[in-house]
């Protein structure tokens, strides 16, 4: 079927004598035979491949071929072979210079003749060429340089006279007049089959043509022609027939449908634009449009002056755009969206800052006890920019375990500097699109975090806190650690693209405030452009005192309570924290609060007139919480050979960790390890029993204890993974107490990197290692000499109550621990 539009002409009225037809279609076959050619058909012919639909006898074929392959095939066969071509349907459309054999077409095409031929300057050949008959392949010739087959044209003969034929084309005129009611598309193919039956080779040439006047498949069209005799043909074609006409039906049914909706928007359209004239002239109300562009326009004059020339001119762009759109487009939306944003963003609009060093020293100090690393870094960040003159922002990172007050001590900072605050968690975003925008061709499209932050902060100097910046993820819409590069740097972040507004935004004078736990999750490129300031848990004084001057005021206020309904005795503040809540932030020691508070708070509403004072103590705390859920460990207050206290470091802050080591004997020794250690730990395990063996007797330990007995060494708490270096002079100690049956001195902690050559190297986390011994309540800790320079930098309540050695051996380790 040829391609039309769909209103290229009108159907036409018009009579078709089906008997005329059938008389016409009586002609002698061998009659058309010898008209169709003037010599004998060839049996070897050249093969050409056709990728769309095959052709069928008696089509005139005006065919332009490129230059090539192809080509050559056509000019070998009008030198070599009298002009005669095979044209044969590929059973996958391939390429035109792609090398072929019989195996990729169909065995059944047509041989055809080329009639003319023209040259076209070195773009190829332009041939019209005569299909006279069918043809089967039965082998293949050649391949290179032409793909030359082997077979028989097919001609086969009909009796036009038989009633069965004579009635199955009665139904193929019918049906192809049914086709024209439905879709005049067809009519001028449709009119020259009917119309010219002297030239048409009877009830099989019938069924060809009208066969090729559909959209059937190619397989489906391939099937008629390899449909040798005339009834089976002429059945097949019948049933494309039928299907084509259906097919018509519902394509002229939906396109009617279209209309009818098109009709009546054009109708809605009109009516509401003569109703827009009448409200016009009579002045009643402006129309929808006319008041947004008006509202737009007065919100860009306001702040025009105060906007750069790239957002000036690309608000009055949008402005001008949407004063042609109409209401109903959806480019009108994305405009009107676009124009929502950037005329409320507060361009050019800057808070005052509180630049009294005192004053924000108080408030900083009245919000949060403690904290003095942060509270230091803060101030000086003040004094520089009163120094300066400017309101300028920056980029810290606060680095320490949960409830620690990183997320609060943001929100005093901007309270006490007199900027706007907005914090949004990162934790887990994996799309880019939540920080730089999405793009504005997506449906529910919207500017990203940092631009929605300024608009709701209506300034462009807030404090921005990037919560949980170490638990960024990413996937399939790409990475957003990358697009907090460009918001992070000083040096990009002047002039930072947001791909919804596409508009330069300057960043340079936000305060970023960025949190996480653990400084390993955050990407490396984003660590260099932060200054990091790490927060270390609260040691048992600082938590009571946090809880006596915040926690308890706060849920005492929360539960609806006074300072005369309830009391907490410092023994329960610091029972508490032994008992219940040694983790090394707050936030448990005011959940436990909390529940005190709500038990209180019932008893009063229960019976307000006999409620009382309630005093919570040290003796009456597990009459609210129950048991503690921790006592200070044995193993700590009472020495055991093989059991050493290690330091260690984890994300929720320092910890207390517990070497177990005992020994069964054994012929060929061995060693054992439990605890779901890293693979860190168990080199550690393995380089110490290895660096022990082979000094023995320097440690008076007898020489075969090793080759004679099967260690197993432990580190409770099983269900946490553990890693890293530094519990190695800790593993080392804790086999020469077992080896020698000694135990270690009481109270006494350490932590160090064990060499193989038996040096202690430095360690990290140093901080938060001595506060867990605090916790612990540890007398004596043993650090590498390396890290002297940290423990000179820990504050003075911090360093009070310890004996600490800097030891840069085991031997001295051994030694200070009372083994050797």
């Amino acid at each position: 079927m040829n391609d039309k539009d769909d209103d290229a002409l009108e159907p036409e009225v018009f009579e078709v004598d089906v008997d005329a037809v059938i008389e016409e279609v009586q002609i002698d076959e061998q009659t058309s035979a010898i008209k169709r050619t003037d010599d004998q058909l060839p049996d070897v012919l050249v093969c050409l491949p056709m990728n769309q639909r095959p052709v069928f006898p008696t089509m005139m074929l005006p065919l332009m071929i490129p230059e090539g392959r192809l080509s050559a095939a056509v000019q070998y066969a009008i030198e070599q072979q009298s002009g005669y071509i095979g044209f044969f349907l590929t059973r996958e459309p391939m390429d035109e210079e792609q090398s072929y054999s019989i195996d990729e077409l169909y065995k059944v095409g047509c041989i055809a003749r080329v009639m003319k031929a023209h040259e076209e300057g070195g773009q190829g050949i332009q041939v019209f060429a005569q299909v006279i008959a069918r043809f089967e392949i039965t082998e293949q010739i050649s391949n290179d340089p032409h793909v030359i087959v082997k077979g028989k044209p097919i001609q086969p003969k009909v009796d036009a006279s038989d009633t069965e034929v004579r009635a199955l084309a009665m139904a193929i005129v019918t049906a192809l007049k049914d086709l024209i009611q439905h879709n005049p598309v067809f009519a001028d193919e449709i009119k020259m089959v009917l119309a010219n039956y002297n030239n048409i080779d009877g009830p099989g040439r019938l069924a060809d043509l009208s066969a090729s006047l559909t959209t059937a498949a190619r397989e489906d069209i391939q099937s008629i022609l390899e449909t040798i005799d005339i009834v089976p043909r002429m059945e097949k074609v019948l049933a494309l027939l039928a299907k084509e006409s259906e097919l018509t039906q519902i394509k002229a049914r939906i396109a009617g449908q279209i209309e009818n909706k098109m009709t009546e928007q054009q109708r809605k359209f009109f009516l509401n634009e003569q109703l827009k004239a009448i409200k016009e002239e009579l002045g009643v109300e402006t129309d929808e449009k006319s008041l947004e562009v008006d509202k737009f326009q007065k919100a860009f004059d306001a702040k025009k002056n105060k906007m750069s020339d790239e957002v000036r001119s690309t608000i009055e762009e949008e402005l001008k755009k949407m004063q042609i759109l109409e209401p109903a487009s959806s480019e009108y939306g994305v405009a009107r969206n676009r124009l929502e944003w950037l005329t409320d963003m507060p361009w050019g609009d800057i808070t005052d800052d509180v630049l009294d060093l005192k004053t924000i020293r108080k408030g900083l100090d009245d919000d949060h006890y403690g904290m003095s690393d942060i509270k230091k870094r803060f101030i000086e960040f003040c004094g520089v920019r009163k120094l300066k003159e400017d309101r300028g922002g920056g980029i810290i990172a606060l680095v320490g375990p949960p409830g620690t007050g990183k997320t609060s001590i943001g929100k005093s900072i901007a309270r006490n500097l007199g900027r706007e605050f907005y914090r949004f968690s990162v934790g887990g975003m994996r799309d880019e699109a939540e920080i730089k925008g999405h793009r504005r061709t997506y449906v529910g499209a919207l500017p990203g975090k940092i631009a929605q932050a300024l608009r709701r902060c209506g300034s462009m100097n807030p404090v921005i806190l990037l919560d949980e910046i170490d638990k960024l993820s990413h996937g399939m819409q790409g990475d957003p650690a990358s697009a907090l590069l460009e918001v992070l740097d000083p040096e990009q972040n002047n002039d930072f693209l947001d791909h919804y507004l596409d508009v330069r935004i300057d960043l340079s004078q936000v305060l970023f405030i960025c949190t996480a736990n653990e400084l390993g999750g955050i990407p490396e490129p984003l660590r260099d452009r932060m200054e990091i300031i790490r927060l270390p848990g609260y040691i048992e004084a600082e938590k009571v005192k946090i809880a006596s001057s915040y926690l308890v005021p706060k849920q005492r206020k929360a539960h609806g309570l006074r300072r005369a309904d309830i009391q907490f005795q410092r023994n329960a503040l610091t029972g508490l924290v032994r008992g219940y809540a040694r983790e090394a932030g707050v936030r448990q020691l005011e959940q436990l609060i909390a529940k005190i508070c709500r038990k209180v708070a019932t008893k009063k509403a229960e019976d307000e007139d006999a409620f009382a004072l309630h005093k919570i103590n040290q003796d009456n705390l597990s009459d609210y919480l129950g048991k503690p859920y921790m006592s200070d460990e044995d193993l700590i207050a009472t020495a055991t050979p093989g059991v050493v206290t290690g330091l260690a470091w984890t994300a929720m802050g320092g910890a207390t960790l517990e070497i177990e080591a005992i020994a069964t004997a054994s012929e060929k020794g061995g060693l054992t390890l439990t605890g779901q250690l890293g693979d860190v730990m168990k080199e550690s395990v393995s380089l110490t029993r290895s660096y022990l063996h082979a000094r023995t007797a320097d440690f008076k330990i007898k020489d075969d204890w090793f080759d004679k007995h099967s260690v197993h060494v432990h580190f409770p708490a099983g269900a946490t993974p553990k890693d890293g270096p530094s519990a190695g002079i800790s593993i080392a100690t804790a086999l020469v107490s077992l080896a020698l049956g000694k135990a270690v001195k009481r109270k006494l902690g350490m932590t160090g990197e064990l060499t193989l050559t038996g040096r202690v190297y430095p360690i990290g986390g140093v901080r938060e290692k001595i506060v867990a011994a605090k916790r612990a309540g540890l007398k004596t800790i043993i650090l590498p000499k390396a890290n002297e320079r940290d423990w000179d930098e820990l504050p003075e309540h911090l360093q009070k109550g310890y004996t600490v050695h800097f030891v840069e051996q085991l031997d001295d380790v051994l030694r200070i621990a009372g083994l050797i």
